[in-house]
């Protein structure tokens, strides 16, 4: 629909919104490992614990996203008093997320989603939930937060995962507050909700199962979200319908007249949680920001695409929407250091790495990185920027930089590609600590610019036949 220039445009004028999200808070607690062997004592894998990892979940993992694409966030919600709660605190702390407006609470439990994976596959979550009867202590003081600092965002983000904390009288003084001030309000509902609750909304995003249970059939294709956004829009007077599809995409839905269809931008699903949470995040970064609803939806479709190609859940900054947009929707190989680092916390496996300009890519250079398929581990590409190697050489690359690495990317062996400003790839072998540092045969006579920090990191260098 729109031109790269426009997208980037829009994206890059908002600066640092100042959003109020409300809702469920939870802690995700993630177990990495590996699975060898089925259980002696029952027929169930045995999981060799590598890592475990804390981060926000529930509504929080929205805060993460938009702290990551540059928002000033408050939060507002509510946690037990019990040591989870304490590591929910810590990570705000660590985010930069304003929680004065997180209250806690005697006698309930924080609410932990604890998932154990091993590689890219889920085993098991366990929930660990307030019980059903809990009864919520903290709402006139909630009321009084939003009374009091409402009038100062620029936008409101309600994330219900139906757990309690929106209450009727709360949900009743975000929207009485919001018409006053003339502040959007955008919600993902929770499940089985009766929308009513959020009638007067700017925007709703449910996603299939959750609309289709709102109009009360299925719903298996664009069209009959189509229908079903119109009659719950007509019914509830939301400006904005917006329903995540998952296989079949995004679909923004203004009136009759007015609707768009976004295709699904992923190639291929590792894992669809927090994709919901990333599609709403962007939504609310943007509009608070006033871009237009069309260039936000197709902004929030293509951050989606990038978050299901990973496992766990990942927040993304501007630079790395920016480069996808850039480089290509397809070119889920290159990508940035935090992104990498992030999938790399996830794996057990070894980083293999090799490094250079590839500024004139030839079949010598084809022929060295097909030989790293003889090391098992992740294989990564690091590629010198077009300003690095001006900077060294004094003229421009023959290749761009954004030609090289969908070039790399398109080598089946190579697992992720990378570009870097500096002059050697110190840095980036400093982060990434590579087990293994690939070479060509003539440099095994030279003195590496990064052999200092390979040392230091404990990589073996191995010397290629075929070199570059």
């Amino acid at each position: 629909m729109f031109t790269k220039q426009e997208l980037q445009t829009a994206l890059e004028q908002v600066k640092s919104p100042h959003i109020l999200v409300i809702g469920d808070l939870m802690l995700d607690r993630y177990t990495w490992g590996n699975v060898s062997r089925i259980s002696p004592e029952a027929p169930i894998p045995v999981l060799r614990v590598r890592r475990e990892e804390n981060r926000l979940g529930g509504a929080a993992n929205a805060m993460c996203n938009l702290v990551a694409l540059g928002a000033k966030v408050t939060a507002c919600g509510v946690l037990g008093q019990d040591s989870d709660a304490e590591i929910v605190r810590g990570l705000f702390r660590e985010n930069k997320i304003e929680n004065d407006g997180v209250f806690q609470q005697k006698n309930l439990t924080t609410i932990l989603k604890h998932r154990m994976i091993a590689g890219s596959h889920h085993l098991l979550r366990m929930d660990f939930d307030p019980s059903a009867d809990w009864e919520m202590t903290q709402e006139t003081q909630i009321i009084e937060f939003l009374k009091k600092n409402i009038p100062s965002v620029e936008l409101i983000l309600v994330s219900d995962y139906g757990k309690g904390v929106l209450t009727p009288n709360i949900l009743e003084t975000i929207r009485s507050l919001a018409k006053k001030h003339e502040i959007p309000t955008i919600v993902d509902p929770k499940k089985n909700a009766d929308y009513q609750i959020y009638r007067d909304f700017t925007l709703i995003k449910p996603n299939r199962r959750e609309i289709a249970a709102a109009v009360e059939r299925p719903i298996p294709d664009v069209e009959s979200a189509c229908r079903a956004a119109e009659q719950i829009q007509k019914k509830f007077n939301f400006k904005y319908v917006t329903v995540s599809l998952d296989r079949d995409g995004l679909l923004l839905y203004q009136n009759p007249l007015k609707y768009t269809h976004f295709e699904s931008e992923a190639q291929e699903v590792f894992d669809v949680v927090g994709a919901g949470d990333m599609v709403i995040s962007v939504l609310a970064f943007l509009m608070a920001g006033n871009i237009q609803i069309e260039h936000a939806a197709t902004w929030a479709n293509l951050a989606a695409g990038m978050e299901i190609m990973h496992v766990g859940v990942t927040s993304f900054t501007k630079s790395d929407l920016l480069q996808k947009l850039d480089l290509g929707l397809g070119s889920n190989k290159v990508t940035s250091l935090d992104i990498l680092l992030t999938y790399l916390k996830q794996q057990t496996l070894p980083v293999v790495f090799t490094n250079g300009y590839f500024d004139n890519i030839s079949a010598a250079h084809l022929k060295f990185l097909q030989q790293m398929q003889q090391f098992k581990g992740v294989r990564v590409v690091a590629i010198n920027s077009d300003r690095s190697i001006e900077k060294q050489k004094g003229l421009p690359p023959v290749l761009n930089e954004k030609e090289r690495a969908s070039i790399l990317a398109s080598i089946e062996v190579i697992d992720w590609v990378i570009v870097f400003d500096e002059l050697n790839a110190n840095h980036l072998i400093q982060k990434l600590k590579p087990s293994i540092v690939v070479k060509g045969e003539p440099h095994q006579q030279q003195q590496l610019a990064e052999q200092e920090v390979i040392d230091a990191v404990g990589a073996a260098v191995h010397y290629l036949p075929e070199y570059h």
